[in-house]
């Protein structure tokens, strides 16, 4: 069963059955061809004055009556109250047989809801026959002497269902059997989660910032659903329309505000029809499918270019995005409309809001003639409906919009002027994508931290604006990724430390980086993208303002530095002899690093890996920046290195990156990274795992690791002091 064809049976149920006498009295439901394939009709007859039987020509799940016959119903006539079927008829060969049994074996006061497809692919089981137009079932009503009381074409795709409700002639007419307006009764939820399930957060409460939408965009119309106690329909100073199943009005409302009561769904269906919308809040019934219907009646009828606000795409808990609630925070499972949105319509704006309690989803560029969402519907929600806990990005709403940031207002600014010039929906999306990439950084910083609390600020403070020359804060942003760290670092103290730095923390963390870092690729927004495997490593002044510049020189650069060890000896070697933490942090204060960050190569010696100084390829580099575009053509860091610390894996995307035929290598001259010492699995360690790590390497690889022996481009100058420092460590 599809999706559409359950809520079409619903639907049909709501208009012809609900608050009925045959509702109430109950009797024998016969579904034909009701065999459950990914759901059954049965649950919309769960009443226990229903006795509810399938029939179909095999045994399987929910069948009751196997058929020997196709067009034999083993009943006597007029035994079934109530004969339900879908998506059968499209399968039997003599279809207008089956009906007629049906119409046999039904109470003379009894009915029939019929759906079958009129469009779709071929789907054989084990025939494919038929499609239905309306003109079908009117033959269908007339053969078998039947009313055709109603019958309408879903447009949903694939299958467009026809829907046609049938009754006997001279039937007893069913009592508010066109209650159009009934709805399910809403029942107030008294639970309540644990305390940690019923966290709330934002930045913003959601009515502040749905009044600023409001005042700035001065829509000519406003459309609601999910009205309750009225205070954000009563924001509204255009002429509204606000539809609840159960509105519960608390505060005063304009003259122009009509609240409706019913069920989206309903309100829809009756073909009610106003003014375009031009603005509009969605926070109905918290689950996908019916967010994404609400979605996608409401663009229907939204003016061209309008904008829609959707509540709810935040949960701040995994059990409040469950789709049976438990929670009084209860957000369903409406956070899977961001990512269909995102693969389906490419063509809107989209923007996740940060807003308390539960976020919020701005989707701009409205277009109501376009038909993806309809033609896909039924394989979309089956893709989505199935129960998934959100990912951490969901929970830790990444990539989320803070409404009181100047960003927010520069966008909301932009949206505005959209309004006021009445730009269409391709002009509206393309200002705004416009707009939001303008206000992205141009480079992103990744860098891997675990149990690093020593040494991590140190890295943060050389990576931030007050340290960093020739680049502005709004240029780049640094991501720093906890690698699920049982030793804590001062969270607050780091983003203190720089203004442009986020925090992100592994919930299920390995021994590997690689997960991580891959993570961290997945949330950077810059179109340069710098990966530092190792957050013990402190960087020179210039060296993200030399990469950046160094980007511009080719449209597939990979620019890398070489790496030095603080200290006397690369630290494998001065460990050994009582190099530490201790005398590592006298050494740095000692040099006052934070006043000249370019002293540190007055006090460090050349990697092992960057032995060959600056001007040979090294083994690997701890600052690798691409272009975002190379960085998913190359994958991000392989998957397969698992063993702690990332083994090889470093090494290998170095490798593959530089001989990458069509990339353009560059080497970074008088910049570098500086490690510090710390219990690191491969640097500090005493004990070489080089064979583990070459082993896992081959099985990966087939061969031996060898390093890239592509000779590089250079950016940058070696000043007199780097000179020094060079002669210095070649003597180390």
């Amino acid at each position: 069963m599809h999706a559409s064809s359950y809520e079409n049976m619903q639907l049909a149920y709501r208009r012809f059955l609900a608050g009925t006498e045959l509702e109430e009295r109950g009797g024998l439901v016969l579904d034909v061809g009701g065999s459950d394939v990914n759901g059954s009709y049965r649950a919309l007859f769960k009443a226990g004055r229903f006795k509810y039987m399938a029939a179909d020509l095999e045994a399987g799940p929910g069948v009751d009556i196997v058929l020997e016959d196709p067009y034999v119903i083993p009943m006597r006539d007029g035994m079934a109250d109530i004969i339900v079927s879908g998506q059968a008829f499209e399968h039997i060969e003599f279809f207008w047989r089956t009906f007629a049994e049906m119409a046999r074996v039904l109470n003379p006061d009894g009915i029939i809801f019929l759906i079958a497809p009129s469009g779709g692919p071929e789907h054989r089981f084990p025939v494919d026959c038929y499609r239905f137009l309306p003109d079908a079932y009117r033959a269908l009503a007339k053969s078998a002497n039947l009313d055709l009381v109603d019958v309408w074409r879903d447009e949903r795709g694939p299958w467009q269902d026809l829907v046609g409700v049938f009754r006997h002639k001279g039937a007893s007419p069913l009592a508010r059997a066109r209650a159009a307006d009934r709805t399910a009764p809403f029942i107030p939820f008294d639970g309540e989660g644990l305390p940690d399930e019923e966290r709330l957060s934002g930045k913003a409460p959601y009515l502040d910032v749905l009044a600023r939408f409001h005042k700035e965009l001065s829509p000519s119309s406003y459309f609601e659903i999910g009205v309750r106690h009225g205070r954000s329909l009563a924001l509204a100073s255009a002429p509204a329309i606000g539809v609840d199943p159960a509105p519960e009005i608390s505060v005063e409302l304009g003259k122009a505000v009509q609240v409706v009561t019913a069920e989206s769904d309903a309100y829809f269906a009756s073909h009610q029809q106003g003014d375009p919308i031009d603005f509009a809040f969605i926070d109905g019934l918290h689950t996908f499918e019916q967010t994404l219907r609400d979605f996608m009646q409401v663009e229907r009828r939204a003016r061209p270019g309008a904008a829609l606000l959707i509540d709810d795409i935040f949960p701040n808990h995994q059990a409040q995005a469950e789709r049976q609630r438990r929670t009084r925070a209860w957000t369903g499972d409406v956070w899977k409309l961001i990512q269909v949105l995102r693969t389906h319509r490419p063509d809107l704006f989209l923007l996740p809001l940060d807003t308390h309690p539960s976020g919020m989803l701005l989707v701009a560029g409205l277009d109501p003639h376009n038909r993806v969402l309809w033609d896909r519907y039924n394989p979309i929600v089956r893709e989505y409906i199935k129960d998934a806990e959100p990912p951490a990005a969901i929970l830790a709403r990444e990539g989320a919009s803070d409404p009181s940031a100047d960003g927010f207002t520069q966008i909301l600014a932009t949206l505005a002027d959209c309004y006021r010039r009445r730009a269409g929906s391709g002009e509206t999306a393309s200002l705004l994508r416009e707009r939001a990439a303008a206000l992205r950084p141009k480079l992103s910083v990744i860098v891997i931290a675990y149990n690093m609390a020593r040494e991590i600020p140190r890295t943060i403070r050389s990576l931030s604006p007050a340290m960093q020359r020739g680049i502005a804060a709004s240029d780049y942003e640094i991501i720093l990724i906890d690698n699920g760290s049982t030793q804590a670092f001062d969270r607050e103290a780091l983003l203190r430390l720089s203004a442009n730095l986020t925090i992100h923390t592994m919930s299920n963390a390995t021994v590997s980086p690689v997960p991580a870092i891959n993570r961290g690729l997945e949330l950077a927004r810059g179109d340069l993208i710098g990966v530092c495997i190792d957050g013990a490593r402190m960087a020179s002044p210039g060296l993200l303002a030399g990469a950046l510049a160094a980007s511009r020189l080719h449209e597939r650069p990979v620019i890398g530095t070489i790496a030095f060890h603080l200290g006397p000896e690369v630290q494998m070697q001065s460990v050994q002899k009582g190099y530490d933490a201790a005398t590592e942090d006298a050494l740095l204060r000692d040099a006052a690093w934070e006043e000249d960050a370019y002293r540190l190569f007055d006090i460090s010696v050349f990697a092992g890996s960057s032995s060959g100084g600056w001007f040979e390829t090294p083994a690997e580099t701890n600052a690798l920046f691409m272009k975002a575009a190379h960085w998913r053509a190359l994958g991000g860091y392989d998957a397969g290195f698992k063993t702690q610390g990332g083994g090889l894996a470093n090494l290998d995307t170095w490798k593959r990156a530089c001989d990458d035929p069509e990339a353009a290598l560059i080497m970074l001259l008088g910049e570098a990274t500086f490690h510090q010492v710390h219990g690191g699995i491969a640097t500090n360690s005493t004990v070489s795992k080089w064979e583990l790590f070459h082993e896992e390497y081959m099985r990966l690889r087939g061969k031996p690791f060898e390093k890239s022996t592509r000779a590089p481009r250079f950016y940058g100058t070696v000043t007199p002091r780097m000179i020094a420092a060079m002669r210095s460590a070649a003597k180390a």
